[in-house]
């Protein structure tokens, strides 16, 4: 098939196949979406109370409310993936699922980075600490200029130390929990996990970058910029001397990519890339597992456990042949290297590894997924834009009672149809990499269950 045919066949299975599968299961999805924007506005209320007690209660709250935002996300897509029966596409055979599959707790604490990273990134998770600015101020009846964020930025500037103390200190607590998760698989503590797993990936997330903020500018003021400042200036004085106008052209052109190209490659081209990632992860690091074996053109009937990227960080240890720690003396620091190592392996790594598999399912599908989003986005906006030309102008306190009603109206039918679109991509890129693995084979999209339980 020739390129155009390819294209027109990805945008007809993503447009088609979201569409039918957001119009099957739209009682179920969105009976799960209210209950997540509930549960935000639950917690939006509770932090708006807590402002007077202290600072880190209120990030706490704050936190717990993105967390019934990405529970919905992740129950949502394995709804659809059930529907779509995208683990249905691996093998019988090879159709052992890895315990972690199965885990929400373990899911969500694989998904929390991406997910808070792409909101802070984005500018969600600033629009929602500017909503709970306003409840707070509703509240009060005060004004103030601080919201939950620039409160955590002047931590982070005045106080850094105990803004390191914090997160190494949720950290430890966070770790001690999970492993008493493990061994008893009490479901309250695998809740207390998830949720203190929010507060550490907000303080580390939204206080990391400040901290940062805070080293650079130190840096900034240091002599040592003066001296390459002037350095910069005079060799820029040199050329233009020359009129050969170079310096000129550097600025227009660093410019132009700063305003231009820059900001539309980050909104157009990462966000849909990077959520497509997130949804992947969803499926389960099986599957994962699997669609790198397909990419590669590596048999599966030759995988072995701890052979890809996606495995649990002890499978790859137990292929590469490293024992378990020693008894004695050595023991502790092991297991603290093992505790430290294998969070990062097994929670954070396998984001990059994922983007990684989504960049490799071929321009054409890329390039179709990309224009279906932004299609989808744009008639998102225009929803909101038409929303509130209905609307009207209100005061703040309307806005504050009935605005969240308002977004649910625009967002319950163009969110969901959202998560529908990053499984049936996710699906799609599954076809081609099998594709590719068995050129003989013809791709047949799997038929999907006749019904599935709400």
């Amino acid at each position: 098939m020739n390129p155009l045919s390819l294209l027109w066949t990805d945008l007809r299975i993503l447009v088609v196949d979201t569409v039918k599968v957001w119009w099957r299961l739209f009682p179920q999805i969105a009976g799960i979406y209210l209950l997540g924007w509930l549960g935000f506005q639950v917690a939006l209320k509770i932090a708006a109370y807590t402002e007077d007690l202290n600072v880190w209660v209120t990030i706490a709250v704050f936190s717990a409310g993105f967390l019934t935002q990405l529970i919905p996300i992740v129950l949502i897509l394995r709804l659809v993936g059930r529907e779509l029966g995208i683990r249905e596409m691996v093998p019988e055979e090879d159709n052992a699922q890895d315990e972690r599959d199965n885990s929400i707790t373990h899911l969500l604490a694989v998904t929390l980075l991406p997910f808070i990273g792409i909101y802070a990134a984005f500018g969600q998770l600033n629009d929602a600490a500017n909503e709970l600015w306003v409840n707070q101020m509703v509240r009060t009846g005060a004004f103030s200029s601080d919201n939950v964020l620039a409160a955590l930025s002047n931590i982070a500037k005045d106080q850094p130390v105990l803004l390191i103390g914090v997160v190494i200190g949720s950290y430890v607590v966070r770790r001690v929990i999970d492993l008493l998760h493990e061994r008893t698989g009490w479901r309250v503590l695998g809740i207390g996990v998830a949720l203190i797993e929010s507060f550490f990936m907000m303080v580390v997330v939204l206080g990391g970058v400040r901290l940062f903020q805070t080293i650079t500018g130190w840096f900034m003021d240091r002599a040592v910029v003066g001296w390459f400042a002037s350095g910069l200036d005079a060799f820029r004085g040199l050329l233009a001397s020359l009129n050969l106008r170079l310096p000129e052209l550097v600025d227009q052109w660093v410019t132009f990519y700063l305003d231009e190209v820059w900001p539309s490659f980050w909104e157009v081209f990462s966000q849909p890339i990077i959520w497509l990632a997130v949804a992947a992860l969803v499926y389960g690091s099986h599957v994962m597992s699997v669609a790198e074996l397909w990419r590669k053109r590596t048999p599966i009937t030759t995988r072995l456990k701890g052979a890809t990227s996606f495995e649990p960080r002890s499978d790859r240890r137990r292929l590469q042949g490293i024992k378990p720690p020693p008894a004695g003396v050595q023991r502790a620091a092991v297991e603290f290297k093992e505790a430290l190592l294998g969070d990062i392996d097994d929670k954070y790594l396998p984001t990059i590894n994922s983007v990684r598999l989504i960049l490799r399912a071929g321009v054409i599908f890329l390039g179709a997924y990309i224009a279906v989003y932004a299609v989808h986005q744009i008639l998102n906006n225009y929803a909101h834009v038409l929303v509130q030309s209905i609307v009207g102008g209100h005061d703040i306190t309307f806005w504050v009672t009935w605005g969240p009603v308002w977004d649910l109206l625009y967002g319950l039918p163009f969110e969901p149809l959202r998560l529908c679109l990053l499984a049936v991509a996710f699906r799609r890129c599954l076809e081609l990499f099998r594709a590719r693995a068995h050129p003989t084979d013809q791709v047949v999209t799997p038929a999907a269950p006749e019904k599935v339980a709400a």
